[in-house]
């Protein structure tokens, strides 16, 4: 196997591996992991389709201010685009499965497919740019989407939970919430990362934002690992309170 090719999918292959070995009460099966990598992988094509017809729509005004250029790159293109994309998949493929019957399934049904749009996005670039963007890449945009599939996941599962339980406004919110959560994660590392282009002032808060979501990643992986439960077992509602408690 080529070396570069190597570089730029091994990321992505472990992270998955990793996340799979998480889910210790009734691992998923693996035609339905390899199925959603190869719908992320997919799912660049529709996102690329919309994020250039956004851009053009954007491109007709003139944005003096480099910054807000940016966060709307950031927002409106590439963090909508590509996690509503990724949500559309998950949801098509995963909602009315028979083998999503725990809540951590749902986090290693979003991690899995947003892995799979980070692998090809991930080969496109390092072929493109060499050695060093892999590395680079390796340790900061592809935990990055997983992490994004991770909040995103989290939520859909609070979603069937809830449908699954006869409270379909609150499916509705979650459901939501799996979309919203990820675009809004994905869309300030995009806007930080873009505003380096402008400053090297923002490198500093670039890494910072890296390992923050490095951080409450992990301990949102671990914490829905040791809680998992079945979907059709009936459980406290969660709100907002429950969610910072967590985190003391």
């Amino acid at each position: 196997m080529n070396l570069l090719l190597m570089i730029a999918l091994l990321p992505a292959a472990l992270l998955t591996i990793y996340i799979y070995k998480k889910d210790r009460v009734e691992r998923e099966p693996v035609r339905m992991i390899v199925r959603l990598l190869a719908l992320g992988a997919f799912a660049c094509l529709p996102a690329s389709v919309l994020e250039m017809a956004i851009s053009r729509v954007l491109s007709a005004f003139d944005f003096r201010n480099p910054y807000f250029a940016s966060f709307l790159e950031a927002f409106a293109v590439a963090a909508l685009c590509e996690e509503l994309v990724k949500y559309f998949f998950l949801r098509r493929t995963t909602w009315r499965s028979a083998a999503f019957d725990y809540q951590f399934d749902a986090i290693v049904y979003g991690v899995s497919v947003s892995l799979g749009f980070a692998a090809l996005e991930n080969v496109m670039y390092v072929m493109q740019s060499g050695f060093e963007t892999g590395l680079l890449r390796a340790v900061t945009s592809v935990p990055g989407h997983a992490i994004f599939g991770v909040f995103m996941g989290f939520f859909y599962g609070y979603a069937k939970l809830a449908e699954a339980q006869g409270r379909a406004s609150e499916a509705r919110e979650y459901l939501a919430l799996s979309v919203l959560t990820p675009i809004l994660l994905h869309g300030t590392y995009d806007f930080i990362a873009f505003s380096m282009q402008i400053s090297e002032l923002w490198m500093a808060p670039f890494f910072a934002y890296v390992a923050l979501l490095y951080l409450i990643g992990l301990r949102r992986v671990n914490r829905s690992a040791r809680d998992d439960r079945r979907i059709t077992q009936p459980q406290t509602n969660f709100n907002v309170r429950q969610w910072f408690d967590q985190w003391q």
